[in-house]
């Protein structure tokens, strides 16, 4: 694995920690809709990840679909039916004064614990098929 592919990936992995601190420690929903933005983040960049290990540079976007495509990963469907799900979430804990566009989501324990699950199986395949 490359230098700088290692250097993501460790990016990727602080997303996740801080989501399971969240999701752990906290005590509103806030904390709960912020562990779900940082497991938005830590698959956008295990994406990345991916593209740089393959010689390519990423977009400087946050659409999770189009980083899935530009990526060229195989990901098992279900894998990428999750991706779409977890994709709308990434505007939401950024901008609170932007008016909602799109969904509307309900963030309590439960739907944190969803995200983090299906965030690390995301990493973990990742690691295994692309990123030996």
């Amino acid at each position: 694995m490359k230098e700088i592919t290692k250097r993501w990936l460790d990016f990727a992995k602080a997303d996740l920690e801080a989501a399971e601190v969240l999701y752990e420690s906290g005590k509103t929903h806030w904390s709960d809709q912020l562990c779900v933005y940082h497991c938005h983040q830590c698959v956008e960049k295990i994406l990345k990840t991916t593209a740089i290990e393959k010689g390519n540079q990423p977009k400087r976007i946050h659409d999770l679909v189009s980083l899935l495509e530009e990526s060229s990963v195989e990901l098992p469907e279900h894998l990428q039916e999750y991706i779409k799900e977890l994709n709308p979430h990434y505007q939401l804990p950024r901008y609170p004064d932007m008016p909602a566009r799109g969904p509307v989501f309900k963030y309590d324990k439960r739907v944190a614990e969803y995200h983090i699950k299906k965030t690390k199986e995301i990493l973990l395949w990742l690691k295994k098929s692309i990123l030996k």
